[in-house]
C-alpha cells in the first residue's frame, strides 16, 4: 500500500504532468474543485490565509507567482490572479510553479487536517483524471 504523500504526488502528476499543454486549465479546474470543498469543512477565514500563505512560499521559488493581497468575494476572482500569472509563462515554467504552489499547500493542509483526509480531499477533487489509480491504494 502507497503512503498518502506518495498517493498525492501521483494524483497530482496525473492531473497536471501527463497533459502538459493543458497545464494551466488543468490548475484553474482543479483549484476550483478544491477550494469549495476544503471552504465547506474549514471555512473561507481559514482557507484564504491558507492558500496566501501557500502562494508566498511558493514565490521563494517562482517570483512570478506573487499577486496582491485581497479578499476575495468568491473562487472565480482568487484563480483568476493566479490564471493570469500561470499563462504569462511558458508551459515548463507554468507546470513547475503549479506544482510547487499544490505541493506546498497539500503540505501545509495536511499538517492541519492529516496526510489521509488532505490525499482524500484531493482524490475527491481530481477523481476524473485519477482513474489510473488503484481504489485500494487510496487510504480509508
Amino acid at each position: 500500500m502507497k503512503t498518502s504523500a506518495s498517493l498525492r504526488r501521483q494524483i497530482m502528476d496525473e492531473a497536471l504532468v501527463r497533459h502538459p499543454q493543458a497545464v494551466v486549465q488543468n490548475t484553474i479546474r482543479l483549484w476550483r474543485r478544491l477550494a469549495p470543498e476544503l471552504i465547506s469543512m474549514i471555512g473561507e477565514r481559514s482557507f484564504n490565509p491558507l492558500y496566501a500563505r501557500s502562494v508566498r512560499l511558493a514565490c521563494m521559488q517562482y517570483p512570478w507567482l506573487a499577486q496582491e493581497a485581497t479578499t476575495f468575494a468568491g473562487s472565480n476572482e482568487r484563480f483568476a490572479a493566479l490564471e493570469e500569472r500561470l499563462q504569462a509563462q511558458d508551459i515548463m515554467r507554468a507546470g513547475l510553479g503549479s506544482m510547487a504552489l499544490f505541493n506546498i499547500f497539500l503540505n501545509e493542509l495536511a499538517s492541519l487536517i492529516g496526510e489521509g483526509l488532505t490525499t482524500h480531499l484531493l482524490r475527491l477533487t481530481s477523481s476524473q483524471q485519477t482513474s489510473a489509480i488503484p481504489p485500494e491504494d487510496f487510504p480509508g
